[in-house]
């Protein structure tokens, strides 16, 4: 308990008081014994007054200490609840990014297993085409054979054709026909032209003759075709071009007129290319009428 600082000056003061009274009283029997009496109960009224004072000034302090306490508590129950709820949001932040992880860590399993699909059908898709470029690879050996043996077979076809075109000529001029190189070649009959471009006429300037036959063959290796212009074209002109008249044959065995007909007159025939490597022209004129005739220009095209 605390003591009031009031209390040594009051005890004095209060001893003064009750001396004062005494003496102003008569005294008992005893005087001395009622002087002490009364000192006795007036200083425990007194004390208990002054006990009653300190009691309630102490009662106040606790009370006041306690509501201290109270808010010092509440205070601290406050920060409890703070860092409570610091833990809390701390904790739920750390469940968070560990759900975060868990989930990234199966997008990534997710990821790992899309790249093995895909590496996987990478490598079939690889096997897939090593087979193709195999199959493509043993196609072109294939291939290369064929056309190795194709071009064996057109080269021994090629010479075989040269053999017979050089026998051809070689009849020719034994039966009496000319062979041409340079243009123009004039009115003959067989005769071969050797050359890759030459130019055809009956005669070389005037009119042609009356009662007149002659002819060209014109023969180049397998793989070209022959190619006619007309540059000049004046024949005497009648009903189915039976007076004078050009047909143009193509083909060796198998011959065929170019166009399907003859040609006369005074219009110039269009220019033609043969189907095959071999072209014969004929010219015939009767005993009527003759004319400047005709001049062609020939040429060696490739298939």
């Amino acid at each position: 308990m605390v003591r009031s600082p009031s209390l040594a000056l009051a005890l004095p003061l209060l001893l003064m008081g009750t001396l004062a009274r005494a003496s102003s009283q008569e005294c008992s029997k005893d005087p001395a014994t009622s002087l002490v009496d009364q000192l006795v109960g007036l200083v425990g009224e007194r004390a208990a007054r002054t006990c009653d004072v300190c009691s309630g000034a102490v009662m106040a302090k606790v009370e006041e200490v306690s509501a201290g306490v109270s808010a010092a508590k509440a205070e601290h129950q406050k920060e409890l609840g703070d860092v409570r709820g610091l833990v809390q949001g701390v904790q739920a932040a750390a469940q968070r990014e560990r759900e975060g992880i868990l989930a990234s860590l199966v997008e990534a399993q997710g990821d790992i297993e899309a790249v093995r699909e895909s590496v996987a059908l990478s490598e079939q898709r690889t096997n897939v085409k090593l087979e193709e470029l195999r199959s493509e690879i043993a196609t072109v050996n294939a291939n290369a054979n064929g056309n190795l043996t194709a071009v064996a077979q057109q080269l021994r076809s090629d010479i075989e054709n040269l053999k017979t075109m050089l026998e051809n000529i070689q009849t020719f001029i034994k039966g009496g026909a000319r062979t041409s190189r340079d243009a123009p070649s004039t009115c003959a009959e067989n005769q071969v032209m050797l050359a890759s471009v030459g130019y055809l006429a009956p005669v070389d300037s005037g009119k042609y003759k009356n009662n007149t036959d002659c002819s060209w063959i014109i023969e180049r290796p397998q793989g070209y075709r022959i190619k006619l212009t007309w540059l000049m074209f004046a024949l005497e002109r009648c009903t189915d071009c039976k007076c004078d008249y050009v047909e143009i044959w193509d083909g060796n065995t198998t011959k065929e007129l170019i166009g399907g007909r003859r040609y006369c007159g005074y219009l110039d025939p269009p220019t033609m290319t043969s189907s095959s490597n071999r072209v014969e022209i004929k010219f015939h004129s009767n005993s009527a009428r003759n004319y400047a005739g005709f001049k062609i220009k020939y040429e060696s095209i490739e298939d």
